[in-house]
C-alpha cells in the first residue's frame, strides 16, 4: 500500500485512469462531464502560526476545474482534475501551480461485495512554511463470506505536510495503515471476530515520532437472556520506534449490560492497560458506569462516568474520567440542519505525538446549516479539542478551538459566490511549542456552465469529523 506520490506524479495520474476506465468498462453509467473556473482572495493575519513576529499574508488563487461524473445502479465516481496558481502578496518565492487530482466513489460489484475508493493527490510541487497539504489513498473492502459472517479490508496512506503536534515545527511525513478483520455472528445478538493492524509512520528526516506497529485484536458479544449480556475487547500492540525504544501495549476491557428498552442499555465497564516500555512500565485501571442510547439507526449516544488511574514505576495519577460518544443530526426544518459530534477517549498518542506516550482526549463540536433562501445559505461549525499527555517526564495538555462561518449566494444559475471566515486558538503549557492564534478570511467566485451530476453524497462520522476537528 506504500506508495510515493510526491515525484512520480505518473503514478497516481495512470492508476486514476486505469481504474476510471475500468469503471466506465464494467458499468453502463450515466457520465457527465463539468468544467469550472474560479478565483479567490484569502487572508491571514498569522501565516506561520507563532506566538510572536505574526505575519500577514494575501494571496490569490487562480483555478480550473474539470470533472466527470459516473453513475449507475451498482457504482458512482467522481473524477476530477483542478490545476490552480496561487500568487502571494508577501511569500512570493512560494507562488506555484498545483495540480490537485481526486478520484473517490464506491462499487458494489456482486452482492456480496462493496468497496469504497478515494484517491487525493494535492498538487504542492515544495514544502513552504504555513502552507499545509496532504496526498492521500483509501480503499475499503466489504465481504460477506457466508450469511453470518463478513470479512474486511482496508488500506489508508497519506502523505503531509503540516505542523507537527509534539515540536511545533513543520515537517513532511507518510503514514500508512493496513487493516483487516472478520466478524461472525451467531444467534439472534451474538457475535464474536478478529482483527489485525498494522501500520508506521516515516518523516522525510529522522524523527522521535518515526514507529511500526503491529496489533491483533479480538472481540465477543454474548446475551445470556434478552435482558443481561456481555462484551468484551483484547488487543495487543507492538510499537517500535525509530528511537530504538521498544513498546508492548495490552489492553483489555468488559461490560455488563442491562437492556432497559429496544434502543436503550445500561452497563457497568472495567478497561485495563499494560504499557511495558523501554523507558518504564505503565498500568491504567479504568472501572465506570454508563449507558447506550441507539437513538436512530445513524445517530447514538453513549456516556460513561468512572474513574482514571494511573500507575507507573515511580508516581501514580488518578481522577474523574467521563467516556463519551455522541452524534446527532436534527433537521428542525426543510431549510435548517444541525449535527453534532463529541466523544473522549484515552489511548497511545497519535501519529505526530507518537513519543509522548499514553494521551487522554476530548474534543466536541457542530455544524448548523441553514437556507435562508432558495439562492442564499449559511454554515457555522464550532469546535474544542483538548489533550492530556499525563507521562510523568511529559505532563502536557494541549486545546485548541476552532470557528467556522461562511456565506453562499447564488446570483445566476452559473455562478457561485462564497464568503467564508475562520478563527483558531491553540494553547498549550509546553515550552517546546508556540501557542497561537489566526484568523482567515476568503471571498471565491465559481463559474460552471451546468450543474455537476449529483452524485449521492455518502457522510460518514468519521469524514464529519475531520472536517470539524480538522484533523
Amino acid at each position: 500500500m506504500k506508495c510515493t506520490l510526491k515525484g512520480s506524479r505518473s503514478i497516481p495520474t495512470l492508476v486514476c485512469i486505469m481504474v476510471a476506465f475500468w469503471t466506465v468498462q464494467a458499468f453502463a453509467m450515466k457520465v457527465e462531464f463539468t468544467p469550472s473556473l474560479s478565483i479567490s482572495e484569502d487572508y491571514t493575519d498569522n501565516h506561520f502560526q507563532t506566538d510572536i513576529d505574526r505575519q500577514e499574508e494575501f494571496f490569490t488563487t487562480y483555478g480550473i476545474g474539470l470533472s466527470i461524473g459516473f453513475l449507475e445502479r451498482t457504482g458512482q465516481a467522481v473524477l476530477s482534475y483542478n490545476p490552480e496558481f496561487k500568487d502571494y502578496k508577501n511569500n512570493y518565492e512560494a507562488d506555484e501551480w498545483e495540480h490537485n487530482v481526486s478520484f473517490n466513489g464506491n462499487l458494489n460489484p456482486s452482492k456480496r461485495i462493496a468497496v469504497d475508493f478515494d484517491f487525493n493527490y494535492d498538487g504542492h510541487g515544495d514544502d513552504n512554511q504555513g502552507d499545509s497539504w496532504e496526498h492521500g489513498a483509501y480503499v475499503g473492502t466489504a465481504i460477506q463470506l457466508a450469511k453470518h459472517t463478513d470479512l474486511s479490508l482496508i488500506g489508508d496512506y497519506t502523505k503531509s505536510y503540516d505542523r507537527q503536534v509534539r515540536t511545533g515545527v513543520w515537517k513532511e511525513s507518510e503514514n500508512t495503515s493496513i487493516s483487516t478483520r472478520i466478524d461472525h455472528q451467531f444467534g439472534a445478538m451474538n457475535s464474536l471476530g478478529l482483527g489485525y493492524i498494522y501500520s508506521f509512520d516515516n518523516y522525510s528526516d529522522q524523527d522521535s515520532d518515526e514507529y511500526e506497529s503491529h496489533e491483533p485484536l479480538a472481540f465477543l458479544s454474548f446475551w445470556f437472556t434478552p435482558q443481561w449480556g456481555f462484551d468484551s475487547n483484547i488487543s495487543f500492540e507492538s510499537r517500535t520506534y525509530e528511537t530504538d525504544d521498544d513498546e508492548k501495549i495490552y489492553t483489555g476491557d468488559i461490560r455488563l449490560i442491562k437492556k432497559i428498552t429496544r434502543h436503550f442499555d445500561t452497563y457497568v465497564k472495567y478497561k485495563h492497560t499494560r504499557t511495558n516500555s523501554d523507558s518504564g512500565d505503565e498500568i491504567v485501571y479504568n472501572p465506570s458506569v454508563g449507558f447506550d442510547w441507539s437513538i436512530t439507526e445513524d445517530s447514538n449516544l453513549s456516556l460513561g462516568i468512572g474513574y482514571l488511574f494511573q500507575e507507573w514505576e515511580t508516581e501514580t495519577d488518578g481522577g474523574l474520567f467521563l467516556d463519551l460518544d455522541a452524534f446527532k443530526t436534527f433537521d428542525f426544518s426543510r431549510r435548517g440542519r444541525l449535527t453534532l459530534s463529541a466523544s473522549s477517549g484515552y489511548d497511545a498518542s497519535s501519529d505526530d505525538a507518537a513519543s509522548l506516550g499514553f494521551n487522554v482526549y476530548y474534543q466536541a463540536g457542530f455544524l448548523y446549516s441553514y437556507e435562508l433562501t432558495k439562492r442564499f445559505s449559511t454554515d457555522l461549525d464550532v469546535s474544542y479539542i483538548r489533550d492530556e499527555y499525563d507521562e510523568p517526564d511529559v505532563n502536557r495538555v494541549d486545546s485548541t478551538t476552532n470557528l467556522g462561518l461562511s456565506l453562499s449566494w447564488l446570483p445566476l444559475r452559473w455562478m457561485n459566490i462564497r464568503l467564508s471566515y475562520g478563527f483558531e486558538d491553540y494553547t498549550s503549557d509546553s515550552d517546546t511549542i508556540e501557542d497561537y492564534t489566526e484568523n482567515t478570511g476568503t471571498i471565491m467566485v465559481t463559474l460552471y456552465p451546468l450543474r455537476p451530476l449529483q452524485v449521492k453524497e455518502l457522510i460518514t462520522r468519521s469524514d464529519f469529523d475531520k472536517r470539524i476537528f480538522k484533523n
